[in-house]
């Protein structure tokens, strides 16, 4: 059971083994399960238990919520994100071309081990904003190969970020995949579509640095601001795909 240990701790603690789990991904704030028929449905019932909550990255919206129905109980809620993705040699152009429309402005940036200070801005800028931040040592990669972009304004603020990873193992239906999220932009910010920037920013430079095949993003139904900038970026929503999480805790929360 759960006890005392927080999910990030847990994430923490178990990094490697899940970086070795063809079936598994380590999303920082929660663990993902890419194939529960690798990792065994016994064995995701047990780490529901330890974990409070778990995702279903990018899962068949035909069967998903059906098999976590009937495989794992009623007693939890299933908020869930539509999938968007391309081929990362379709995006990079668009992205490329966003970023150096960007003007002088304000001063963008990218480290695949941002330090402390970089860090701590960062999870103040998503908690201003109701994006739950990702553990300072996720971005430091320590978990997976990771990449945050921000971008600062003439006054040098942070005005906003973004982080992603290569969080997929070689052996995965989505090996080769590059995931981008946790994008936020102050409220006094806002306006100047710096949500798209630091998108467009995040996936151009770890395009360039991971070189991916694939660069997939997720997006609440309801989320029109944060599809639409996903889709600007070049990515296609995925009709039939979503990733969801099943939410026994309560625990799990972000927009």
């Amino acid at each position: 059971m759960r006890g005392d240990v927080s999910t990030e701790e847990r994430l923490y603690r178990h990094r490697d083994w899940i970086a070795n789990s063809p079936g598994l991904a380590n999303g920082g704030i929660a663990l993902a399960v890419v194939e529960p028929e690798t990792v065994g449905w016994a064995k995701v019932a047990s780490l529901l238990d330890d974990y409070g909550f778990i995702a279903f990255a990018a899962a068949d919206k035909q069967t998903i919520f059906d098999q976590i129905r009937d495989l794992l109980g009623n007693e939890g809620d299933l908020p869930y994100w539509d999938s968007f993705s391309a081929a990362a040699s379709d995006v990079l152009p668009i992205c490329e071309a966003i970023v150096a429309s960007a003007g002088k402005a304000f001063s963008l940036a990218s480290e695949c081990v941002p330090d402390i200070d970089i860090i701590e801005e960062v999870v103040g800028l998503n908690r201003d904003v109701g994006v739950s931040p990702l553990p300072g040592w996720y971005m430091q990669g320590e978990g997976p190969p990771s990449l945050t972009s921000w971008i600062r304004s003439a006054d040098g603020r942070m005005v906003a970020c973004a982080n992603a990873s290569m969080r997929y193992h070689a052996d995965s239906r989505m090996a080769q995949t590059y995931y981008v999220g946790s994008v936020s932009v102050a409220s006094s910010a806002r306006g100047h579509g710096l949500g798209n920037l630091a998108t467009a920013l995040l996936i151009r430079d770890g395009v360039r640095i991971f070189g991916p095949n694939v660069v997939t993003g997720v997006a609440q139904p309801a989320n029109m601001p944060s599809r639409a900038m996903l889709m600007r970026c070049g990515l296609v929503h995925d009709t039939g795909r979503a990733t969801v999480i099943y939410n026994r805790s309560g625990v799990f929360h972000t927009r």
